[in-house]
């Protein structure tokens, strides 16, 4: 999702799924770089979820994907910064925790997570609809 609105504000190519889903052509390669959008990105998240009322947030991240803790660390600070009641945790398998989530909402465009998971938000579709509106975004959805 973070990707996704990265990808935007960088001026890359955005995909609109079948399920509704916005995502990225960026690949992770193992590791997470910062990039000049990162911190943007994270405050356009976190104000989106204060205007939608979010009581609790847990951004989950991939363990095996190295500088996971530097992501951690950026999200917290910039949680700190505008007091949100964000938890960030890092885990072998975060796909595994939100196709568990079954009570919970989750903000994902991962296809694997959605076909298990409860309720779900596409949370990086409405942040680059209100917040980047000049973002290339390609329909692939038949019909």
């Amino acid at each position: 999702m973070l990707t996704t609105i990265e990808a935007a504000l960088a001026g890359g190519v955005i995909i609109v799924g079948r399920d509704g889903g916005w995502r990225d052509m960026a690949s992770m390669h193992g590791t997470w770089r910062r990039v000049e959008e990162t911190r943007p990105a994270i405050g356009m998240v976190g104000e989106a979820l204060e205007r939608a009322g979010a009581a609790e947030v847990v951004w989950f991240l991939d363990a095996p994907v190295s500088n996971s803790g530097r992501l951690r660390a950026a999200i917290l600070e910039i949680g700190a910064e505008n007091r949100w009641a964000w938890r960030v945790e890092v885990v072998a398998d975060p796909d595994k925790v939100l196709r568990d989530a079954k009570a919970e909402v989750v903000a994902t465009a991962d296809s694997v997570v959605l076909d298990a998971c409860g309720a779900w938000v596409a949370l990086a579709r409405e942040v680059v609809r209100e917040r980047v509106p000049q973002a290339w975004v390609i329909e692939m959805s038949v019909g």
